[in-house]
């Protein structure tokens, strides 16, 4: 003991430097003092080294251990403890703390249950990285593992934790990345996802109120009432300000925006006006036909339809009573100019019970409608089948849904439509489950047999085969030329190519497309889907917990959802042993379950 030591611990009183045991043999003239003993271990057990007290309690511990007997010194349970303290109490009276103690003290404390636990983690660390490579090498291997499963955890942790508050709605990828990050967080244990959960459950029900039709409608509301309050003399500022909110909205709210064409309209003219031009001005030459209301002239079985533009409803379809069996029903949005002097016209050549012929024209020109618009038809056989005459003469599928007696046709484009009543004819299909659907598709021309009076329902779809099926079905058509090589000059090119441009595919990098391989469940779930929103069907977020594939966990973000919402709506169910299996391959038969699912939530069967 140095000079300085002895001092401060004989300032009290002188105390032996050393401690001698006796045998636990009492000498029968000693008598023992069990409440002296008890005093003394009650001091010991006082002395903590991490408060102010410690210099006092390790003086009165070390001077009554040494009044006691020296027979009952043996008694105190604690005194090595004491003695642990002494020697190692520097000359200032400070307690030097080995640094290997310290650090499993340190991880032996840590629990994730505990409020400190990542601070403890962070201490741990700090204790660990000051070891010797001595002491490292001493350490036993467990506090090692456990401390590096700690960090590797807190890291996975962080990094979803980062990935959620980087969610932002406006994102056109916001989707996929919360589906990634909330594929992420169900990889994590339990105790750490609890550590998370009130930044994730913010996010949750972020990302639901961004699905949620109420909530997006009461928000896209308030927009059209701002777009409604605006005028073409309306003051610059306001409509910048209208403009900020509408672009301020999500892509979902968006949807909602019926009067959207209206503040185009108006930005529009303000812009022509700085430049010289006065809306109200009508050009003298203009072809003279109706503007104040919508017309319907008929001669014979031609009836010529006059659609001023300004006169169509702005939130709902504009539906035009061509005849007593002939009915239009326009949307707004299906007309991709909004000036208010375009007038939309159309003819309508009745063949009566045969067919009709389809004309629409802006402008002196033919007219692609932006959305499906509907020719409703009555007075047609239940069992009547409308199809299309394509360019050569054949006749091929169109888009219709039969119900309350009438027939709606849904198109984009001028065609001419007959009708047909024709069974098809397959051997092999007697004894399937899903012979309905097989036959109402081939009736419809969508499918076909892949031999004379076979349709091979074993047979499994190639995605070139899949795509033909769904353009037809759809009548998706594009004038774009592939830059695949191997489709280029196939078959299958317009499909794709129509599939592709209406985002029901997606485009792929480098030269090759591989339209021979064979559908997946997955593919077609999400094709599905796909062709709904193409169809202007609203999608809302599908309830993950209801999903009850058994293989669902294992699925990827993207997987998960298209599956779930394929579910949900009845398109997709499980395998018999309960699981969705994503990369099964897709037969004839399930394709025609599938597509004849979508088709009629689509309206389109």
């Amino acid at each position: 003991m140095n000079n300085k030591k002895s001092a401060f611990l004989l300032s009290i009183a002188a105390i032996p430097a050393a401690v001698t045991f006796v045998s636990n043999d009492v000498s029968a003239n000693n008598t023992y003092d069990w409440t002296q003993v008890q005093e003394v271990i009650k001091l010991i057990d006082k002395i903590d080294p991490t408060s102010t007290t410690y210099n006092y309690y390790l003086t009165e511990a070390y001077n009554a251990y040494y009044r006691l007997p020296e027979y009952e010194r043996q008694y105190v349970s604690n005194s090595s403890r004491l003695f642990n303290y002494y020697n190692n109490t520097d000359s200032n009276g400070n307690y030097i703390q080995n640094s290997l103690d310290v650090f499993i003290k340190k991880m032996i404390s840590i629990s994730i249950s505990k409020s400190s636990f990542l601070r403890d983690v962070k201490e741990a660390n700090r204790y660990y990285d000051a070891l010797s490579a001595a002491q490292k090498a001493g350490l036993s291997q467990y506090y090692v593992t456990q401390l590096t499963t700690y960090n590797t955890n807190i890291a996975k942790m962080t990094a979803v934790e980062n990935s959620f508050n980087a969610l932002d709605v406006m994102d056109a990828n916001y989707v996929a990345n919360y589906l990634a990050a909330l594929r992420d967080f169900n990889t994590l244990d339990y105790s750490y996802r609890k550590l998370i959960e009130t930044v994730v459950n913010k996010k949750i029900e972020q990302y639901n109120q961004y699905h949620s039709a109420d909530y997006n409608r009461s928000i896209a509301q308030q927009v059209i009432t701002a777009i409604s309050k605006l005028t073409t003399s309306s003051n610059g500022a306001d409509v910048v300000k209208v403009r900020a909110l509408y672009n301020g909205l999500t892509t979902i709210q968006k949807s909602y925006i019926s009067n959207y064409r209206d503040l185009q309209y108006i930005e529009d003219v303000q812009k022509n006006i700085e430049n010289g031009w006065n809306p109200d001005y009508e050009n003298e030459d203009e072809e003279d036909i109706p503007k104040d209301e919508i017309s319907v002239i008929e001669s014979g079985t031609t009836y010529t339809i006059y659609l001023p533009v300004a006169k169509m409803k702005k939130h709902s379809s504009t539906t035009i009573k061509v005849s007593d069996t002939i009915t239009l029903s326009i949307p707004k949005s299906a007309i991709p100019e909004s000036n208010k002097s375009a007038v939309v016209v159309m003819t309508i050549d009745d063949y009566e019970d045969y067919g009709l012929n389809f004309n629409a024209t802006m402008y002196d020109k033919e007219l692609e409608f932006s959305t499906y618009i509907d020719i409703i038809v009555k007075g047609l056989s239940a069992s009547d089948t409308i199809l299309k005459v394509a360019e050569n003469g054949d006749t091929v599928a169109a888009p219709f849904k039969r119900a309350s007696q009438q027939h709606t046709i849904k198109t984009k484009t001028s065609n001419e439509y007959v009708v047909e009543n024709e069974e098809p004819h397959f051997y092999d299909i007697a004894k399937e489950p899903l012979q309905y659907e097989i036959m109402q598709l081939a009736k419809r021309k969508i499918v076909s047999g892949l031999e004379e009076n076979y349709y091979k329902p074993k047979a499994n779809v190639t995605i070139a085969q899949y795509a033909a099926m769904i353009s037809r079905a759809m009548d998706l058509t594009t004038s774009d030329h592939a830059t695949y090589s191997d489709i280029r000059g196939k078959w299958f090119e317009e499909a794709i190519e129509s599939l592709i441009a209406a985002n029901i595919l997606d485009s792929k990098s480098g030269s090759y497309f591989y339209p021979n391989q064979i559908v997946t469940r997955k593919q077609a779930a999400q094709m599905s889907i796909r062709m709904l929103e193409h169809a202007g069907v609203a999608i809302t977020a599908p309830n993950y917990s209801a999903v009850t594939f058994k293989d669902f966990k294992q699925m990827t973000g993207t997987e998960r959802y298209y599956a779930a919402v394929a579910n949900e709506l009845g398109i997709f169910g499980g395998k018999a042993d309960g699981r969705f299996d994503p990369n099964g391959q897709l037969t004839r038969s399930q394709m025609a379950k599938v597509l004849y699912r979508t088709l009629q939530i689509a309206n389109m069967m």
